[in-house]
């Protein structure tokens, strides 16, 4: 009986030393006290615009012209609306200031360390984004929330976009891909079929495919959403002819039919999003090593109490005392 008691108390010991790192794990990563719509609610201030948070936007072709003050007169530009069908923008449809659209070399930002809240205006068959720093050492909530124009009794219009978390090198993917399905040679109709419905670790190797941050910061044909988000360590890209590279996150409101099988059509409006980004200290971040710690742990754990369970089995059937 007392050696049965002994067998228990080993036994019990020896679970809790294979779940011991899963629990600390547990224990150790930082748990919400709040959903993320409500953590978005107070003591947001207005960004610091282009030290902390920077404007960004994707416009038709056929609406802005980038280079009309540089290089055509008026009745230039009248001669090329006429033969290229273009028209003059439409301030309600596309509300995008020129400085938005403009190409410019994007300047480094700070860390984003308190909340912000602003509104943010995306123009039909368009793209607005915010571009943040965000490190480490803060986890981040993001909450946007979307409408449309005015009716006639004043109220705001229900309309559904979609919103991407992306980072640097998936931006400029995704804007290659917004330049190519609004060139004007019209070939992207004949390849926006191969995009429908292709998942998500499939369209990265894709030349016009692209990707969320982690294959799932996709919110599609929605009308406000709310997430979070902890990195582990620094984001940096790595490649054979740059070396490291520091990645920015975009938060990006797309009012386009991007050629993903479930994302909101065009609204035929634009699109008003409020956006809330809220950034918490946190007191413990895990080693981006944890996480493999404890698949090893697990993993040797599957093969090792198996072959202990196995070994103590023929050791007992040894210690019969036969008659």
């Amino acid at each position: 009986m007392q050696e049965q008691s002994r067998r228990s108390m080993r036994a019990a010991i020896g679970v809790w030393l294979f779940l011991a790192p899963c629990l600390v794990a547990f224990s150790a990563a930082p748990v919400a006290a709040a959903p993320a719509s409500e953590a978005c609610g107070s003591d947001l201030v207005e960004p610091d615009w282009n030290r902390t948070v920077d404007r960004a936007a994707l416009v038709p072709w056929n609406v802005y012209n980038y280079y009309e003050d540089w290089y055509m007169e008026e009745d230039q530009r009248g001669q090329q609306y006429a033969e290229t069908g273009e028209t003059e923008r439409n301030d309600t449809l596309h509300p995008e200031e020129d400085w938005m659209v403009n190409w410019r070399y994007p300047q480094p930002l700070a860390p984003l360390r308190s909340s912000m809240y602003a509104t943010m205006a995306v123009g039909n068959d368009s793209a607005g984004a915010y571009r943040f720093n965000i490190s480490a050492e803060h986890r981040m909530t993001f909450c946007v929330t979307l409408y449309g124009d005015l009716d006639d009794d004043g109220n705001r219009l229900p309309v559904e976009a979609d919103v991407y978390l992306l980072t640097t090198s998936q931006y400029q993917r995704y804007e290659q891909s917004y330049n190519d399905a609004h060139s004007p040679y019209g070939w992207w109709d004949d390849i926006e079929m191969l995009l429908e419905d292709r998942a998500p670790e499939l369209r990265r190797y894709d030349p016009m495919g692209w990707t969320t941050y982690r294959d799932v910061h996709a919110y599609e044909a929605v009308e406000e959403v709310s997430f979070s988000l902890s990195l582990d360590k620094a984001e940096v890209s790595r490649s054979l002819f740059n070396g490291e590279v520091w990645e920015d996150f975009y938060l990006v409101v797309d009012t386009w039919d991007n050629g993903h099988g479930r994302d909101a059509v065009s609204p035929e409006s634009a699109v008003y999003a409020d956006v809330a980004a809220v950034a918490t200290p946190r007191s413990f971040v895990m080693p981006p090593a944890s996480v493999a710690l404890v698949l090893i742990v697990l993993l040797g754990g599957m093969v090792a109490v198996p072959a202990i369970i196995q070994h103590r089995y023929a050791m007992a059937g040894l210690d019969v005392v036969e008659p």
